[in-house]
């Protein structure tokens, strides 16, 4: 049985698991829904104070962000966002039409009632909620329940690292989306794309769930590439109320 040294001992270091994955989950967020600019330094301290934790779980987040490679740390120079591009966005979406193509025809093969179950739940989910929270703002909700869909797509590939590598570019990708909805970007019809691509999969269809997804991908590189284009650099933007950095 543990003393009381040992159990106060575990108890700190539960909360300091918690805090540093508390930093790196709100961090993440912020750079991926781009209230968090791309190219923007990312001061220590600033954010040490806007998130209201040591400078222990900041430092470790961003190491953590930047081997994910959503963060950038240049030497005497200290941690940046990393920035964006057409030719990154372009490489981007190319491999995860590639990557997304291996685990749907995996878990279309191997998928079972529960899996088919789950799909359904998930697209009932994201059909339910709102898109945008304001004019240029995506609902956070949203984007979870549209990550969750995409997630139950493939969740029967039986494939732990293709799935790993898939969930990383889906993240990045989702960061050229934000900065595409912030400038104003056409919107689309989602629930019906995402419809179409869930009875494919449900009809076990895996050519024409493959040609969904690849349109459904394509779709969003033309989006986010025509606002790439409208703008001279993508840091030039800035959040509707967000709070200046220290």
């Amino acid at each position: 049985m543990p003393t009381s040294l040992e159990t106060t001992s575990l108890a700190r270091s539960d909360a300091a698991t918690t805090l540093n994955s508390a930093a790196l989950a709100r961090l993440r967020s912020d750079i991926l829904n781009c209230r968090l600019m791309p190219n923007e330094r990312l001061r220590v301290e600033a954010l040490r104070e806007h998130y209201g934790v040591s400078t222990s779980p900041i430092r470790e987040a961003l190491m953590r962000l930047e081997a994910e490679g959503l963060v950038v740390l240049e030497e005497n120079k200290g941690f940046r966002v990393s920035d964006v591009s057409l030719d990154n966005l372009t490489d981007l979406m190319t491999t995860r039409i590639e990557i997304e193509g291996v685990a749907l025809r995996w878990s279309l093969k191997n998928g079972g009632v529960d899996w088919e179950a789950n799909l359904v739940s998930a697209f009932h989910r994201l059909s339910r909620q709102e898109k945008f929270e304001g004019p240029r703002t995506i609902s956070e909700t949203w984007s979870k329940e549209h990550e969750s869909f995409h997630a139950a797509l493939v969740a029967a590939c039986g494939a732990p690292t293709l799935m790993s590598i898939r969930s990383r570019l889906f993240e990045q990708a989702e960061r050229y989306v934000a900065l595409s909805i912030m400038a104003n970007a056409p919107s689309r019809d989602d629930v019906s794309e995402h419809k179409q691509l869930m009875r494919a999969a449900l009809s076990r269809d895996v050519g024409k769930t493959l040609e969904l997804n690849r349109l459904h991908i394509t779709r969003t590189l033309d989006k986010v590439a025509a606002s790439l284009a409208d703008r001279k650099r993508p840091a030039e933007l800035r959040v509707v109320n967000r709070k200046p950095a220290k």
